[in-house]
């Protein structure tokens, strides 16, 4: 069999599997056809973005497959937030900063821990307690955990 041979029965095939994915959207889009035009925007959008960009993360579609409908919303609330602070990596070379008495207080990320004020720490927790002489949570005094329920800023 020839090059070009070959290369029309490979072009056939891709015809073949795009037509393919095409009837499988038109179908779905058909079964979008009762929702509001804004969520069709928004679902086919999505769509579009992960066939280009890929689809969510394991992780993230793991704890999307477990929610059902026994869950109320605070619990799936606070799986989220559990969720998303696992999700904080910081990376050397990152600047964290925080106001404290009117005065910036600025922290940099580095390999073995964090520096402030030209002293290197093992955590920021002891950042904070340097500043403020109170325990804190570092990663709370630096904004990356929630606050209080109340909204209250303190340790």
């Amino acid at each position: 069999m020839g090059r070009a041979s070959k290369n029309r029965f490979a072009r056939a095939g891709d015809l073949q599997s795009q037509q393919h994915r095409t009837r499988g959207r038109r179908s779905s889009w058909s079964a979008l056809a009762h929702l509001p035009k804004h969520l069709q925007t928004a679902i086919v959008s999505y769509r579009r973005q992960a066939d280009q960009s890929g689809d969510l993360d394991p992780a993230i579609r793991q704890f999307l497959d477990r929610i059902g409908e026994k869950e109320t919303l605070e619990s799936i609330m606070a799986k989220l937030v559990a969720l998303d602070r696992g999700q904080v990596e910081l990376k050397a070379g990152t600047i964290l900063s925080r106001e404290w008495n009117g005065i910036t207080q600025r922290a940099i990320v580095v390999d073995d821990g964090f520096l402030w004020e030209g002293t290197r720490y093992d955590s920021l927790s002891a950042i904070a307690f340097a500043i403020t002489g109170t325990r804190w949570s570092g990663p709370r005094f630096f904004g990356l955990r929630d606050n209080t329920a109340g909204g209250e800023d303190g340790p």
